[in-house]
């Protein structure tokens, strides 16, 4: 499938997988910096849905990468990406689907084009407030994951900016492979109820950090709980699947999310963490998809 031009010498990289006449839906991937995932098919019924998936910039077959990505790359960026998808494959609204960073993107999409999205999938929730920062970049996850934490720190102890000290030694060659290694080995180490091996290639887990780093540095180019505040304007069905024992998103923003909409279907599933291939997890999503169609 040909690449999407984007201008200012971006390109997106899509596929479409399913029905052409199903129910459209973008699917958006985590990280940020993720990259398009497969599996995530496995949760629609292809008969039944039109499933669009992208690599959004900085990642995956999107050009450019890396460093050299990062010029024009905000979280605003994406979303006027989002919607030239949409209008590029003359779709006049569709599902959105995301978990992890991923719904982060689909809350600001939709509170953005609330008129472009039939309904909401959320699985992770992460509305980048200040406590979330906290909890995974400032320590607070020490209390249930203390030799992942000290990796991180590399047996630092010392209380400093670990985003703002990260993306110095991201931006310098020489200490760039091993500053990623450790900071997508936090992320890594905390994504399952039951850890397993990192399997990410050296070239993913660089662009990884770099493009988290980026966004994180900036917190996400969102106002002070701009996702919250702002909730109001999704009206349409929303359905939050979570895993109660998340640590890299914890269920605090899912909990806070369906205060903000209550008309939202929330699903917790107790026995996972974060991924979205977690046993019950996928089952959830699936049952969501299905009840839609």
């Amino acid at each position: 499938m040909p690449d999407l031009d984007l201008g200012a010498g971006f390109t997106m990289n899509y596929e479409e997988h399913g029905s052409p006449k199903g129910k459209p839906v973008v699917v958006l991937h985590g990280g940020p910096g993720g990259g398009l995932q497969r599996y995530q098919l496995s949760q629609f019924n292809l008969n039944r849905w039109r499933v669009i998936m992208f690599d959004q910039r900085g990642c995956g077959l999107s050009e450019p990468r890396g460093l050299a990505s990062l010029k024009q790359n905000t979280t605003w960026d994406l979303v006027r990406d989002i919607e030239k998808l949409r209008t590029h494959l003359e779709i006049d609204a569709w599902a959105v689907f995301g978990g992890s960073w991923g719904s982060t993107l689909a809350l600001a999409y939709a509170e953005k084009h609330p008129s472009k999205v039939t309904t909401l999938i959320l699985r992770g929730v992460c509305l980048m407030q200040k406590w979330e920062l906290d909890w995974l970049y400032n320590g607070g996850v020490q209390a249930v994951w203390p030799d992942a934490w000290s990796a991180f720190t590399n047996g630092s102890a010392r209380k400093t900016n670990y985003v703002k000290l990260y993306k110095k030694q991201l931006n310098n060659r020489k200490t760039r492979k091993a500053a990623a290694k450790r900071w997508w080995g936090l992320e890594s180490a905390l994504s399952f109820l039951k850890p397993k091996p990192d399997t990410t290639s050296p070239k993913a887990t660089e662009e990884l950090a770099i493009l988290e780093n980026h966004y994180f540095s900036h917190n996400v180019w969102l106002k002070p709980n701009q996702l919250l505040r702002e909730a109001s304007k999704l009206k349409m069905p929303i359905t939050i699947v979570q895993g109660r024992y998340d640590m890299v998103c914890p269920f605090r923003a899912a909990w806070e999310l369906k205060q903000r909409v209550p008309h939202a279907k929330l699903v917790v599933i107790d026995d996972a963490g974060h991924s979205g291939t977690e046993p019950g997890t996928a089952k959830a999503l699936r049952a969501a998809t299905d009840a839609l169609i």
